[in-house]
Formats: C-alpha cells, structure tokens, sequence
C-alpha cells in the first residue's frame, strides 16, 4: 500500500470517527429536548407524580421563594402543592441544550411561563426562566439531577 492510500484511509477513519462523536452529542441532545416536551406535558395536565418521575431518585429542584427540595418524593410535594394551585398552568421549553464531552452529563437553559390566579383569584403570567442539569443513569436514562428557575418579575 503506498503513502497517498494509507494517509487517504488514515484521514477517512478520522472523519468517520468524529462524526459517529457528534451524531451521539446530537442524539443525546434531542433525546433532552425530547424528555423537556414530556416533561411540559406532564406540567399542563398537572400530573405530580409523571413530573417528578423526569427527576432522579437524588434530584433536586430549587423553586423560587422556596427552600431546597432533594429526592424524587420531596421534588413531588413541592409540585403537587404548586399544582394545585387556583390557576396553575406551566408551560417550558429549552433554549440552549449543552451535552459534556462525556456524554454522561447535559444542562438545557429554557424559558417558561406560569399561570396562577392572584390573591384576589384573577389570573397572572409569570414569565421565568429555568437551568436543568441532566445525568445519564445506568441503561442510559437522562434524568434531571438540579432543577433551579425563576421570574422575570
């Protein structure tokens, strides 16, 4: 085999090789993009226990005006109450999804949007903002391992 075949075959593996890397990024990506469109459906029809179930059994989530809350049983309270709140409507999506080099770590950056009725029962938007971080669990599951957002207002 002469220089030009070797170095041509040596060029093809590399590109081969790190395009199988980032078709594995993107798979994972939209696999966490994927997950945020459940886990927002999950908030719209108010299922508690659906939406702690995209957190991991040491998951936390730290809610605005609210102490931290750890453990999927925990994480499930503190949505259960918010909920059932008068008005409760809860709608998010990612804008920027971030999977590590590792491919066992991942943060998604998104916009949401809460209603509640306000103390006189008239409903409110409360626009916000939200940074999940994600972890690959054994069999591959992405769940969220930090959970933090808050308001524009």
């Amino acid at each position: 085999m002469n220089t030009k075949v070797r170095v041509s075959l040596v060029l093809t593996v590399v590109v081969l090789a790190s395009g199988i890397g980032a078709a594995a990024a993107t798979s994972d990506e939209q696999t966490i993009r994927d997950l945020d469109k459940e886990w927002s459906r999950a908030a719209e029809t108010k299922d508690a226990e659906k939406f702690a179930s995209f957190y991991s059994e040491t998951g936390s989530v730290m809610p605005f005006n609210a102490p931290i809350a750890t453990g999927r049983a925990k994480v499930q309270e503190v949505w259960a109450q918010l909920m059932a709140k008068p008005g409760f409507f809860l709608r998010f999506a990612p804008t920027l999804v971030e999977v590590a080099g590792s491919k066992d770590v991942a943060y998604d950056i998104g916009t949401f949007e809460l209603k509640l009725n306000d103390a006189q029962g008239l409903p409110m938007t409360i626009p916000g903002k939200y940074v999940v971080i994600w972890k690959k669990q054994k069999g591959g599951v992405w769940q969220a391992e930090a959970d933090i957002f808050n308001t524009d207002k």
